[in-house]
């Protein structure tokens, strides 16, 4: 009597993903999951708009102008029409320009500068409709979120950038999911865009960042693409023994969490962090906290002798530059973001700019202002917490503490303040309120729509 053996074969992880990311149905995606995504959008498009005056954004207009290929996917704020590569490279970097965007503490990283760019690109260049957008959108988010749990945080504190490693396979499957892949396309996809993962914390503070951003977008866009044509990578991935688990993250995974994807929808458990201010989110409670006790004490910046700002370790460890020399570095600085405060009334992004900063004005209120590290302070729930102490030239002195500030998933903005600030940051990128008021009707019923996005591309003189 013979016996025979049965092989099983197990799925790799990036297999698992791909089969989930490849039949995602609008129809099957919760209806708070799809709000909470077109938020998402509607912010993402909003920041990008903003950007399109600033040089960076004209350095790499016409950087992409020179490299790529005409086509059919727009350039937000621009009449430009692109390579679905050329274009992600574009909305990339500017949706991540002013650090606008959105965060996500799940692996803390901006998911949707990186995911939006790619998935809007491959759905306009099948001329897909708001719907596939959507699920192209959904489906890179979660993957992109789903990696960041498989990886946890550690990733982040050890120096990566997050928002590159993680994103560029989100970016992927949404550019897979657009185009319409097949779950063995989508592997390729995403093991092509692994092979590629990378970025930094490095640059911080400078124009890497947001081109990192963009970059990360194309790469997904470009892995897709290739993976249609029929090219293949290591579809072990992140398991592999060189490979990006190992690599990466010291071999370090916390697997169940890819067994969560499509059952626990990280757009809305933790949800996302949207922005009230122009910097990094390690500010924003600390300047939520020095104009509660302006207002509420009758202060203005000139009453004020000294802001102290006790922070969690990951604010400390973000916001690197104490005295910023460029309008980027000022992005990462607790003394910009309270100086401005002090000194102009409102740190928006009029305050982004190299002349702001020399003001003399300026640089006297950022050097009234101290951040001090307090490891203490950091909560799962409150990873950006602050605690700021007030101190008046009269000698008076006011202290608070706040962990969540407006617009974390615990204390969130509204949809009307949310399209409030669309509408500033359209206004900022050049578009007419009618332009704008129209494109946000759009995208807030963009499950209807029967183009992705319209084409409202403002020409920058």
């Amino acid at each position: 009597m013979t016996s025979c053996r049965v092989v099983q074969v197990t799925a790799t992880l990036a297999e698992r993903i791909a089969a989930w990311s490849s039949t995602l149905d609008l129809g099957a995606v919760p209806v708070e999951v799809v709000h909470a995504a077109k938020r998402c959008i509607v912010d993402t498009v909003g920041v990008s708009l903003a950007a399109a005056p600033r040089p960076l954004m004209r350095q790499v207009l016409g950087h992409v102008r020179q490299v790529y290929a005409p086509g059919a996917a727009g350039a937000l704020g621009f009449p430009d029409r692109f390579s679905p590569v050329g274009a992600a490279l574009v909305n990339g970097t500017a949706g991540h320009a002013l650090d606008f965007d959105d965060t996500s503490y799940t692996g803390i990283m901006h998911g949707s500068t990186v995911v939006l760019p790619a998935a809007l690109a491959a759905t306009q260049e099948v001329q897909g409709d708001g719907r596939r957008l959507l699920e192209a959108f959904i489906a890179g988010s979660e993957v992109a979120y789903a990696v960041a749990m498989l990886c946890t945080t550690r990733h982040y504190f050890k120096g990566w950038w997050s928002t590159a490693t993680f994103g560029v396979f989100g970016a992927a499957a949404a550019a897979a999911r657009a185009l319409g892949l097949s779950a063995g396309q989508t592997t390729a996809a995403l093991a092509l865009a692994g092979t590629q993962a990378g970025g930094q914390k490095a640059a911080f503070g400078t124009d890497a960042k947001p081109f990192i951003a963009g970059r990360t977008a194309a790469l997904g866009v470009e892995a897709a693409l290739l993976a249609r044509r029929g090219l293949i990578g290591p579809s072990a991935i992140f398991e592999g023994k060189t490979g990006f688990l190992q690599v990466l993250n010291d071999g370090h995974a916390e697997a169940g969490s890819i067994d969560a994807i499509g059952k626990l929808w990280r757009l809305v458990d933790p949800g996302i962090f949207f922005k009230q201010y122009p910097v990094c989110s390690g500010a924003h409670a600390a300047v939520e906290l020095t104009q509660q006790l302006l207002r509420e004490n009758a202060l203005s910046g000139d009453d004020v002798r000294r802001v102290i700002c006790e922070v969690a370790p990951v604010v400390a460890i973000s916001l690197v530059y104490d005295r910023p020399a460029t309008s980027q570095e000022a992005q990462f600085s607790m003394p910009f973001a309270i100086g401005t405060l002090l000194a102009r009334g409102d740190p928006g992004i009029d305050a982004l700019s190299d002349e702001a900063l020399s003001d003399p004005r300026m640089r006297e209120a950022m050097g009234k202002v101290e951040m001090r590290r307090v490891d203490s302070l950091h909560t799962d729930e409150a990873p950006e917490g602050a605690r700021v102490t007030l101190i008046t030239s009269a000698g008076r002195e006011f202290q608070r503490y706040l962990g969540q500030p407006t617009g974390t998933p615990g204390n969130p903005l509204t949809d009307e303040r949310l399209h409030e600030k669309f509408l500033r940051c359209a206004k900022a990128g050049g578009i007419d309120d009618a332009e704008a008021r129209a494109l946000l009707e759009h995208m807030v019923a963009l499950e209807n729509a029967s183009l992705a996005l319209a084409p409202f591309w403002k020409s920058q003189p």
